[in-house]
């Protein structure tokens, strides 16, 4: 990814933002690395550090390309991962870091979540006694009646604009009406 900033370092970092949070909204369909939602659902997409590099954490982690990812500002929230130290046992290699969460890129998701589906919640449980998907749906309250019913809402959504084959500008009516519910 080539990166033109236009020299000075406060553009170089405004251009690499621009540019990271691009290929995240490219990447994860514009949906939190955690809760899986759109970020419209939940507050603005915020670039995360998976690994934290406040409170001189994990410093060296920051820019490792699988410790960065985009998260809804609610599951980045003071209220919820904001301060969290989300490792367990650190190593000098990035993929050798055990996790106290599921990882975004690292862990595969079937491996700790199941998902229940029907027309009103879309729920979510422990797969295999998984400490990590535990600890994942205490921490972003990924169980809870608002988040069960934001997945169900967002799955029908889907489920429609691929059933008909929507217009972009029909979908994004259909996002404006629903976010305003």
């Amino acid at each position: 990814m080539k990166i033109e900033c236009g020299g000075s370092q406060s553009n170089c970092i405004k251009a690499l933002k621009i540019s990271l949070n691009t290929h995240f909204d490219t990447e994860q369909n514009e949906k939190c690395c955690y809760c899986g939602l759109l970020y419209d659902r939940t507050g603005r997409g915020e670039i995360e550090h998976i690994a934290p590099k406040g409170a001189g954490l994990y410093p060296q982690f920051s820019y490792t390309s699988n410790n960065l990812a985009k998260v809804c500002q609610l599951c980045n929230s003071s209220s919820m991962k904001h301060d969290y130290d989300s490792v367990r046992t650190i190593s000098h290699n990035y993929n050798l870091i055990d996790f106290k969460i599921v990882h975004p890129y690292n862990d595969n998701h079937s491996d700790h979540y199941k998902f229940s589906y029907g027309l009103l919640n879309v729920t979510i449980s422990v797969n295999n006694n998984s400490d990590k998907a535990r600890e994942s749906i205490r921490l972003f309250e990924l169980a809870s009646e608002k988040r069960t019913r934001a997945r169900a809402v967002q799955r029908n959504q889907e489920r429609l604009e691929n059933l008909y084959n929507l217009s972009t500008a029909i979908k994004e009516r259909i996002k404006s009406v629903i976010s305003r519910s």
